[in-house]
């Protein structure tokens, strides 16, 4: 098999868990294997890690820690700047690796993506994994700080499958938006296939949600994880205060409906901040 068989094998075995594994970093072995409660668990390292295995190409199973040190695979120049690596650079089943919250580890890694190829990467966080846009991400992880001072970017590019002699062109596949008769899509370029079932990070900084069909969710109520969101009429995940259907409510800086009292309190020029909530 080709290298780019043999990645896109590993981006197929990825796609099985999008929106079904449950985070557990004590279960996260269970990630293809369902726990005694028939559910999937897994968090972002072993995830990747068991998509190798699944595809045939195992490199054992890491953590973030041990992918940055590990001697099976190989670093990337991948030419970051401003947290943003060059994607001309990057191959499906590249392995982004990005700095945490604990300055005890090896450049602190503490966070992995992986590349899917045109500009889509898809990882686990603490919900279900998903796919986002790779510039919007790395720019979001870029601009956020760790308690300790500093940025949660990414740190490096890390690779198994490496490049044939000869590397193929890849075959031209649907990939972006696209609107048909059933409403909008997203289709992610390494499998020309719609996001189905799974939150979706655009270019514009906003999450969306697809249904099973891959349509594009609008003017809805959607429970996530135990917590509701409101999808409006452009599709995007609505936050701060919205009227809908005669009531207000407030949705904070995640896009979760508050269930408890909030209040809002003005700055110096009387503008409404962001509420507390009231426990």
């Amino acid at each position: 098999m080709t290298a780019e068989s043999k990645r896109q094998a590993v981006c197929g075995k990825y796609d099985i868990i999008i929106g079904r594994n449950i985070y557990n970093q004590n279960l996260r072995d269970y990630c293809y294997t369902p726990y005694k409660d028939g559910k999937y668990y897994s968090d972002c390292s072993s995830s990747i890690s068991y998509a190798y295995k699944e595809a045939g190409y195992g490199f054992g199973i890491l953590n973030t820690a041990g992918m940055y040190t590990s001697y099976k695979l190989t670093t990337v120049d991948a030419d970051i700047a401003d947290g943003i690596p060059d994607t001309s650079r990057l191959r499906p089943g590249d392995m982004l690796l990005f700095a945490g919250t604990d300055a005890s580890r090896p450049e602190k890694i503490g966070h992995v993506e992986m590349y899917c190829g045109n500009g889509i990467i898809c990882g686990h966080g603490s919900g279900n994994p998903s796919y986002k846009d790779l510039v919007a991400y790395c720019k979001s992880r870029y601009n956020s700080w760790a308690i300790g001072g500093w940025r949660k970017g990414l740190v490096c590019v890390r690779r198994y499958i490496q490049d044939d002699v000869a590397q193929q062109p890849e075959p031209v596949k649907k990939s972006g938006w696209e609107k048909d008769s059933d409403g909008w899509r997203f289709y992610l370029g390494n499998t020309g296939e719609p996001v189905r079932n799974s939150w979706y990070l655009d270019t514009d900084g906003k999450w969306y949600w697809f249904n099973a069909a891959g349509i594009m969710v609008t003017n809805v109520w959607y429970q996530y994880n135990g917590d509701w969101y409101y999808m409006g009429e452009d599709g995007a995940m609505v936050k701060g205060l919205k009227y809908i259907d005669g009531k207000f409510y407030y949705l904070d800086q995640n896009g979760r409906m508050a269930t408890k009292e909030i209040t809002f309190k003005p700055d110096n020029n009387g503008a409404l901040q962001y509420p507390g909530i009231v426990a």
